[in-house]
């Protein structure tokens, strides 16, 4: 009886009729690459909405402190993108809150941004 290649390290190897690997090693290696593969863009996005929310986080201590707002350039400069965000909330005040998980702001009449957690 013929063997069969294995699906990953294309060795020869000896076995059941549905076995596709020649161990458990390639099997999982084999497995972990396609997810790998599939899941690089989700990691970059989580990423950067990750940073996104440090930022938030501490730069909602510093405005705190200060009781005054941030404006738009200096939050970029620290390596906020805007575009990326967890969600947005309707306030009670009639405004929108712009989310990266539990952080997030406001934009101001003044034109700086409010930075608030979310409760």
């Amino acid at each position: 009886m013929p063997g069969k290649n294995c699906l990953f390290c294309g060795q020869n190897f000896m076995g059941r009729a549905d076995k596709k690997f020649c161990n458990d090693h390639c099997r999982s290696a084999l497995h972990n690459q396609i997810k790998s593969e599939n899941h690089h863009h989700f990691k970059e996005v989580d990423h950067v909405l990750k940073r996104n929310r440090k930022i938030l986080a501490a730069l909602f201590e510093q405005t705190q402190k200060q009781k005054k707002g941030i404006l738009t350039r200096k939050i970029q400069e620290l390596g906020f993108i805007f575009s990326y965000h967890t969600h947005i909330l309707p306030l009670e005040n009639g405004e929108e809150g712009v989310f990266c998980y539990d952080y997030g702001y406001i934009k101001t009449k003044c034109g700086e941004l409010a930075i608030i957690k979310q409760n």
